[in-house]
């Protein structure tokens, strides 16, 4: 033991200067630890952790115990990581609508406006809704409508009749709970409106709101108050209004007489961060290709726009020769860069990776400002650390996962490898080879990095991924963001139009490629998910592989190998149940397809089941033989697993004279049954023996099953892992 504890000490102190790269860690865990609690924990009782282990670290310093002050450091350091997630829980904290809201007039002022493949959405701030008093109404609310509508902007006032829905919950057990990303956004709830909204103005009055029920059809007889009289957008509004702006001028001159954008569009995503006009088709088609991560505003953009925006401004200066050797004309350059990047974050609406990548673009400006380097482990470090002190939410998101294994990938390769690829003194041919490999190997080592993170998200492995950014990303360094930066540059001017034009024939050439690589044989293998606790250690052997210096940081190989196996063993369920009981499928025991009683795979709930069980597609009753499965008008069934299993397509009516009760009796029997309706009041119902019905859901969310050989239910809901917390609907 005494010669392990040597090694160990002996070990960490060759690493001292690295020990710093674990603080994220640590912050980072301190956030998964909150976010996995399945209730919310008490802010008193996280401070004084906080409390105590900052006293410890003091005596541990008194009395000089190095082991107990790394001990207590990382302790604090986890225990901060959950006390600043619990304050920004706190923070955000508004009303969240509980149910269904049928038809309710509202009244709110467009903070946003999304203009997607079939119609648009907006968002309101500060909505009015029928019927709700001021503290259950949500500070945001969003609606689908389906065409755009050309007479209303940001800031203005409308008013419309729209259905209103919670913010949906997990599809399914352990999934990703968008609820929860919607809290931190405080976005109340979603819904849609069959009819555009009417713009009102600042001094409407009860007449005017009268007009406006009346040519909306509303049932509603009593008016509501006028939304919010602000004479002056917000600043947020004023960015999104100023984002909106740009994305239609760089829509003008990439629209093609039929009236399609598809350049268009991808163009305002890596532009502008407008991400929700890029079709369907387009996004499967870069996902399949390896490429997706073009059109997230991350480190090639920013860096590109800094670099132009950086060499422009110091060869301006340079033409002035009296000038140049009075001012520190490369410090003021970088200066200019810091200004520009931080804009093009706020254009961009500030995600992850562009934060992430302000972070690191700051940092190597900054470092030119104090004659330091830049490009380190260290400012990456930095950049997550400081990340997850504004957004501790932004952990659990892809985004942020997939971004920050990327960069610290490239950045640990380059550091150790660099001197491989980087020769002074080679020949142009030999510098544009040497390039070309520093893509391929940078394709290779990202792909290693994210591919445990892109399976456990998303259910698929590309396999094309590294040649398709091979030839691709050339493209896109050399000709896209040029285009896209002079675009924007030359944008308040009014002269973008030839710019853009050069971008649309450089994006139709990338697109090109993507189907190509897309169309291959096995472009985009599904694979099931590993389980939660092998992708942690995925995580933390390559956190391992590359915080550490000495040999003992390829342990960190067996770790993350280890982890990615738990592929091999996931369970898939037998018997799947969305939250309204509208989506149902059962396992087939013979081909482990996914037979869909109720609903189809190509809805959100289908697509995140058979995602999960790394499948394309399920199958329909019309494809099973008779006898083994059938549907009428009131229900689906099939007999698998020694049980014969009911699904029913339900109706209002059935919620009140129980007809369906009345009836399965008649239907064989059946041992489970469900329901969209309420069921269990019935007394006709109490002898079935597993019941699913709209009490049962609308409690436990989308429900999953396993069956044991002997034919026993193992039951998992949605909330038994989602707990009782702030964003969960009670």
């Amino acid at each position: 033991m005494l010669n392990i504890a040597k090694f160990i000490k002996t070990a960490i102190n060759k690493e001292h200067d690295r020990l710093i790269l674990w603080l994220p860690v640590l912050f980072g865990l301190g956030i998964g630890v909150y976010f996995i609690l399945p209730f919310e924990p008490n802010l008193w009782y996280l401070s004084a952790c906080c409390a105590v282990f900052l006293l410890l670290v003091v005596l541990s310093v008194l009395y000089k115990k190095y082991a107990l002050r790394l001990l207590a450091i990382a302790l604090l350091v986890v225990a901060l990581g959950g006390l600043r997630a619990e304050t920004r829980t706190i923070s955000v904290a508004a009303p969240i609508v509980q149910k269904t809201l049928y038809f309710r007039n509202i009244e709110g002022k467009i903070a946003d406006i999304q203009v997607r493949e079939k119609g648009e959405k907006i968002y309101l701030s500060e909505p009015v809704i029928e019927w709700l008093t001021p503290e259950e109404t949500p500070k945001m609310v969003s609606i689908t409508l389906k065409n755009v509508t050309k007479d209303i902007t940001i800031g203005d006032k409308v008013q419309l009749l729209a259905m209103l829905f919670p913010p949906p919950a997990p599809a399914m057990p352990r999934s990703y709970d968008f609820a929860r990303m919607f809290y931190y956004q405080q976005l109340g709830a979603v819904g849609f409106s069959p009819k555009p909204p009417v713009k009102i103005t600042d001094t409407s009055l009860r007449g005017e709101a009268e007009a406006i029920q009346k040519q909306q059809g509303s049932w509603i007889a009593t008016p509501l108050s006028v939304a919010r009289n602000d004479k002056f957008p917000s600043f947020d509004q004023w960015l999104n209004a100023l984002r909106l702006s740009i994305t239609e001028r760089i829509l003008a001159p990439m629209t093609k007489a039929d009236g399609s954008a598809e350049n268009g569009w991808i163009a305002a995503a890596m532009m502008v961060g407008e991400q929700s006009g890029v079709s369907k088709e387009v996004a499967d088609v870069m996902r399949e290709s390896g490429i997706y991560h073009i059109l997230s505003i991350s480190g090639l953009h920013m860096s590109l726009a800094v670099m132009i925006m950086f060499v422009s401004v110091r060869f301006l200066l340079t033409l002035f020769p009296p000038l140049a050797m009075r001012l520190p004309v490369k410090k003021i350059a970088a200066a200019v860069g810091i200004l520009s990047s931080f804009f093009y974050l706020l254009l961009a609406g500030y995600p992850v990776p562009a934060v992430r990548s302000f972070i690191m673009v700051a940092c190597v400006m900054l470092a030119i400002l104090v004659d330091r380097v830049g490009i380190s482990i260290f400012a990456l470090a930095w950049a997550a650390l400081l990340t997850l002190i504004w957004q501790p939410e932004s952990l659990l998101g892809a985004s942020f996962q997939l971004s920050f294994a990327a960069t610290v990938a490239i950045v640990t390769f380059f550091e150790r490898y660099s001197h491989l690829l980087h020769k002074p003194d080679a020949g142009f041919a030999h510098k544009i080879w040497l390039y070309f490999w520093g893509i391929i190997l940078t394709s290779l080592v990202v792909t290693i990095a994210t591919t445990p993170l892109v399976v456990y998200h998303f259910n698929r492995f590309t396999i094309w991924g590294i040649a398709a950014n091979m030839l691709i990303l050339p493209l896109a360094s050399a000709w896209i963001m040029p285009a896209a930066v002079l675009a924007l540059l030359l944008m308040p001017f009014g002269l973008e139009h030839y710019p853009l034009v050069v971008l649309d024939y450089g994006l139709s050439l990338m697109m090109y490629g993507a189907r190509i690589f897309a169309a291959l044989p096995y472009a985009n293998v599904p694979l099931p998910s590993p389980s939660f606790w092998g992708i942690c250690l995925v995580v933390f052997g390559g956190l391992w592989l590359v915080i550490w210096q000495q040999k003992w940081r390829f342990m960190g190989i067996a770790a993350a190998i280890i982890g990615m196996a738990t592929v091999l063993l996931h369970q898939p369920y037998d018997l799947l149940i969305s939250g309204d009981a509208s989506k149902v499928a059962v396992r087939l025991e013979n081909s482990d397809k996914l037979l869909f009683l109720r609903g189809k795979d190509s809805s959100f709930d289908g697509q995140m089941w058979l995602r999960n069980d790394g499948q394309d597609a399920g199958v329909t009753v019309d494809d099973m033989d008779e006898g083994i499965s059938d549907c009428d008008k009131q229900k689906c069934w099939i007999a698998a697993y020694g049980k014969k299993i009911v699904a029913v397509k339900g109706s209002k009516k059935e919620n009140i004279d129980g007809s369906v009760c009345d009836e399965i009796a008649g239907w064989g029997r059946p041992d489970i049954v469900i329901s969209a309706v309420y069921l269990d009041r019935k007394p006709e119902c109490a002898n079935v023996p597993l019941l699913f019905d709209k009490g049962f859901l609308r409690y436990n969310g989308a429900t999953a099953v396993r069956f044991d050989k002997d034919g026993n239910a193992q039951i998992e809901t949605a909330r038994q892992f989602r707990g009782d917390r702030p964003w969960v609907v009670r």
